[in-house]
């Protein structure tokens, strides 16, 4: 039985031989690789988990949003503050500046996964309702004080006014 094995075995020079059922020479069938099918995997289940961490927070954190308010031509409350009874400051109560304004003159609303500005109504106290801001005049140019924080995730928020010359 062994030697009808080996007269069956072709050798390297003979012709490739054909299927019995056809005329076609028998063809190996191409079989993938362990380590390929290993790396493939690797691939797929790299691009799989980097999706998966692109829809989790911060990524999808909104961004700040505030639709634009109402002023005051005086903020309630803040009137004796010093600055404005001497006239020697535009906005009270925070540091201010044109660069924490959004391109509306309002208070910024943009952000990121990592922080935020968000505007908030705190202009008016007691008796008097909440307004975004208040209109000051100092040197004889009229500015808008719009209130907001600037959000740090993670670090807590920070009160400023943005300061926006409006005559």
């Amino acid at each position: 039985m062994t030697t009808d094995y080996w007269a069956s075995v072709p050798s390297a020079d003979e012709p490739e031989s054909t299927d019995s059922t056809s005329s076609r020479p028998r063809r190996a069938r191409p079989r993938l690789a362990r380590r390929t099918m290993f790396k493939t995997m690797g691939v797929l289940g790299g691009a799989l988990a980097l999706n998966v961490v692109g829809a989790l927070p911060p990524a999808r954190i909104r961004s700040a949003s505030a639709r634009v308010g109402t002023e005051w031509t005086h903020c309630a409350g803040f009137g004796g503050w010093a600055g404005y009874d001497n006239n020697t400051k535009i906005c009270v109560g925070a540091p201010y500046s044109r660069s924490y304004c959004g391109s509306d003159g309002w208070f910024r609303t943009d952000g990121n996964a990592y922080s935020a500005y968000i505007p908030i109504q705190a202009c008016g106290t007691g008796s008097y309702s909440k307004k975004n801001a208040w209109r000051w005049t100092h040197s004889g140019t009229p500015y808008r004080c719009a209130d907001g924080y600037f959000r740090v995730y993670g670090s807590g928020d920070t009160f400023y006014i943005c300061s926006w010359s409006n005559p």
